[in-house]
């Protein structure tokens, strides 16, 4: 039986995303493009929500032909394009980027991505379709990304901790 694995990059004070939605401070450097990489090596199916599927179709499907890109995340960018995605979502209507919209039962539709062959599915999520996971106890593996950065999403400002400099 495959499993599911959220991966989600967080804050370390607990948010997945910070002001109206901005995530600009999710960190992806090379060390982060790496360990992606890798792990997308031992997954075939990617899980979204609407949100995070709709953020990710506004940048991966063009970034595989960016020449202005390095040529790393053209190749990561090819990988992500030719995964299957599943879309889970209440309003969206039709998906595009070899993936499909599943609008019913979410425990039901995960239970038979399990049983079917292939790799281990990612769930890349946001808060909503995460906590609906984790409540039908859905996720066998979790991967929590935590960025050094702190969200103070009252007051609508962004703190930064950057490594120090050794050198």
């Amino acid at each position: 039986m495959r499993k599911i694995t959220l991966s989600m990059v967080m804050s370390l004070d607990g948010f997945v995303a910070g002001k109206d939605g901005d995530c600009s401070w999710h960190v992806m450097d090379e060390e982060m493009h790496d360990f992606m990489d890798r792990y997308l090596d031992t997954v075939d199916t990617l899980l979204y929500g609407r949100i995070a599927y709709e953020k990710m179709l506004q940048y991966w499907p063009s970034a595989e032909f960016d020449q202005t890109s390095t040529e790393k995340n053209r190749l990561f960018a090819r990988k992500m394009n030719n995964m299957n995605k599943v879309v889970f979502s209440r309003t969206l209507e039709k998906a595009e980027w070899n993936a499909r919209v599943v609008k019913g039962n979410v425990p039901l539709e995960a239970e038979k991505l399990k049983l079917q062959p292939g790799k281990n599915i990612a769930l890349f999520a946001g808060a909503n379709i995460a906590q609906t996971f984790m409540k039908h106890d859905l996720i066998d593996e979790y991967r929590l990304i935590v960025n050094p950065v702190l969200l103070d999403r009252d007051n609508g400002y962004l703190t930064i901790l950057r490594k120090a400099n050794t050198s």
